[in-house]
């Protein structure tokens, strides 16, 4: 222990003795180590953040939408236009054992006024089983029951951007005001919690009634087509099943014969994270390779610079050689030089690297970056490889001299 910390003093001695150059070393250390903690915390909090909107819509989801695809075919265009209705929500309810709860959701395009203020929003017409699923709560008052969906409820319940366009500071809390929809008054029974924008979606600019009261004032008498029905499946485990359950289902009720298309489309929220998270650590891993490279050419100037100095300490080492000092020790000591410039650099990276991310991320159109342990133990740890690597062959070069040529270098 102790040789080693007189290695490590003589190490910082001779780099010392040439400051400017030290640093300038240090430099290419310093900016591959900062590029690669910044831009892999700018693509993991991307990751984080994208995951985090994906989890906020519900838990084991599946969701059920009408087949309006389009597509080609030997017959050329084809189109199935079929809508989901409310015989199909009830089929899935009574026959579907892998589901836990279902929560079908109709909606259309409104304006709803409140005094002299006016917004255009896409209204949602769902049951109280769509909080739960979708995992949507309120921040006041309460949201959508049974009750109000059995009574046809002139009740609506109000994103915060829409309480936010509607009531602006006048009122703290909205509950009990009563708007018009489609020139119709509906009473604000609730506001819900916001969750902010996902991409180019708010998902506060949102308000939601009860289905029947959506199917008849929006959608007119008679209406029972439903958009998409959301699905909670009783475990995760069972997700494979349970879509299988609900398409055996649907196609029955459709009358699909073997081998005909589906006139929906059934998504599987499991499938959809996964290949996000393929999708953007593929984008991070990218990222983290390309600011390697600078790693790479601090690693070279590493190297250059020991060759500079094995060359202007030539007569060092001959000296060093005659007293007795073995190729071992020679090899050792600027072997830690290289290590020394490489792991400080690192280290002034890192804390480089943690304030770059703070800025590079909302130049990115991000608004996270997650700095993780991980990869800053990654990142010194290539530091210290290139360290050693970079600086093996100036040691080893150093250590083959041959003491009386070294003794009469000029």
């Amino acid at each position: 222990m102790r040789k080693l910390f007189m290695v490590l003093r003589v190490a910082l001695q001779s780099l010392t003795v040439h400051k400017m150059r030290s640093g300038l070393t240090m430099l290419g250390v310093v900016i591959g180590v900062a590029a690669v903690i910044s831009l892999v915390a700018v693509g993991q909090g991307a990751q984080a953040q994208v995951l985090s909107r994906f989890e906020s819509l519900g838990s084991n989801l599946l969701t059920v939408t009408a087949g309006a695809n389009f597509g080609f075919s030997r017959s050329g265009l084809r189109q199935n236009v079929r809508q989901l209705n409310n015989a199909d929500v009830e089929a899935i309810k009574g026959l579907a054992t892998t589901i836990a709860l279902v929560a079908p959701e109709y909606s259309a395009n409104a304006t709803v006024v409140y005094g002299g203020e006016t917004t255009s929003i896409n209204i949602s017409g769902v049951t109280a089983e769509y909080s739960t699923v979708r995992n949507t709560s309120v921040s006041l008052g309460r949201f959508i029951t049974a009750e109000d969906n059995e009574n046809s409820a002139m009740v609506v319940v109000l994103g915060q951007t829409v309480v936010e366009d509607l009531f602006g500071s006048r009122l703290i809390n909205p509950v009990g005001e009563v708007v018009r929809i489609n020139r119709q008054n509906y009473e604000v029974i609730g506001v819900l919690r916001s969750k902010g924008e996902s991409g180019f979606n708010n998902q506060d600019n949102v308000a939601y009634m009860p289905l029947r009261t959506a199917q008849l004032k929006l959608g007119g008498a008679g209406t029972t087509t439903i958009r998409s029905i959301s699905l909670q499946v009783r475990s995760a485990s069972e997700m494979d099943l349970a879509q299988a359950q609900v398409t055996a289902i649907l196609r029955t009720l459709h009358g699909l014969q073997t081998g005909a298309e589906n006139d929906f489309t059934i998504q599987n929220q499991a499938d959809i994270v996964d290949t996000l998270t393929e999708t953007t650590g593929t984008f991070t891993t990218l990222l983290g390779s390309i600011a390697a490279i600078s790693l790479l050419v601090g690693g070279i100037g590493i190297m250059n610079i020991m060759l500079v100095s094995v060359t202007e300490r030539t007569r060092e080492v001959g000296l060093r050689k005659a007293v007795g000092a073995k190729r071992r020790d020679i090899m050792i000591q600027f072997l830690a030089e290289a290590v020394v410039l490489s792991v400080m650099g690192g280290l002034i990276g890192v804390g480089a690297g943690i304030g770059g991310a703070q800025v590079i991320t909302p130049l990115l159109g991000s608004s996270q970056a997650l700095v993780t342990p991980q990869s800053i133990i990654m990142a010194l740890a290539v530091a210290l490889g290139i360290g050693i690597f970079f600086g093996l062959y100036p040691a080893s070069r150093a250590s083959r001299l041959n003491p009386i040529d070294a003794l009469r270098y000029e």
